[in-house]
């Protein structure tokens, strides 16, 4: 398990993201623009004191990427996982908002080991934004969708009494995990969970989709020389539509 806890204030350049040497990615604002408002955030940002957001996830969240979503995907730097990557992107739109980043998690765990962590940190801290990305590890065990959608509830409805915005952050795309796995019931799950709950749903697959389609960020088109590199302004450039979506969920 890996535990973060960092405090960015810098900085950084208010240009559209990119990675070195990178071409900039386009970010739609229809993937951007939450379903509805995400009040906790809207109130910590009026009142001045800085955003707590605790992230829990596996490989991609806390930067220890197995092979899960495909050997493309595979990679280990803490540092360059799309949590960091979206705290950068508030520090260049808001320079002065101080953002407080816990990241729970670990390469391959699912959700239902997942939950406990959160359950508990939400009780022992108070966050103003829990960022909760699952749903591909399930997929490639073929977990039952109805178990996955079981403790999501429960993970709403924890976040719910603790006063915390919610967001679910579905599978990232992916031609060799679509190959080897159907992910459209776990899509299904994570959608009617944010549908029927003050939860919100954050499009990674449809967002990282897009940008393969277009060709602009295409982790397993580029060559191995390439990969890392490519994976860096992928993280970077869903930390900053991540960011974009906080900012418009607080108005």
């Amino acid at each position: 398990m890996l535990s973060l806890i960092a405090l960015w204030s810098a900085v950084v350049s208010p240009s559209l993201a990119r990675a070195d040497g990178g071409s900039a990615c386009d970010i739609p604002a229809d993937l951007t623009t939450p379903s509805d408002a995400l009040p906790a955030v809207k109130a910590a940002l009026a009142a001045k004191r800085g955003l707590d957001v605790l992230a829990v996830g596996s490989g991609s969240t806390v930067g220890d990427a197995g092979a899960s979503g495909g050997p493309a995907l595979t990679f280990r730097s803490p540092e360059g996982a799309f949590p960091r990557k979206m705290v950068e992107a508030l520090a260049s739109m808001r320079p002065a908002l101080q953002v407080r980043l816990t990241v729970k998690g670990g390469r391959s765990m699912m959700a239902e080991t997942m939950l406990p962590i959160l359950q508990q940190e939400l009780a022992s801290h108070h966050y103003d934004l829990v960022l909760w990305q699952t749903g591909t590890v399930e997929a490639v065990h073929g977990i039952r969708p109805d178990a996955l959608r079981a403790v999501l509830q429960e993970g709403v409805e924890a976040a719910e009494k603790a006063h915390a915005d919610l967001v679910l952050i579905d599978p990232q795309f992916s031609r060799f995990l679509r190959a080897n796995a159907d992910l459209s019931p776990y899509e299904t799950v994570m959608q009617q969970i944010t549908a029927g709950s003050d939860a919100r749903l954050f499009h990674r697959f449809d967002l990282t989709q897009t940008w393969a389609g277009s060709g602009q960020i295409d982790v397993e088109r580029v060559s191995r020389e390439q990969r890392d590199k490519t994976i860096m302004l992928l993280n970077t450039c869903l930390g900053q539509a991540l960011a974009r979506f906080i900012l418009t969920g607080a108005g």
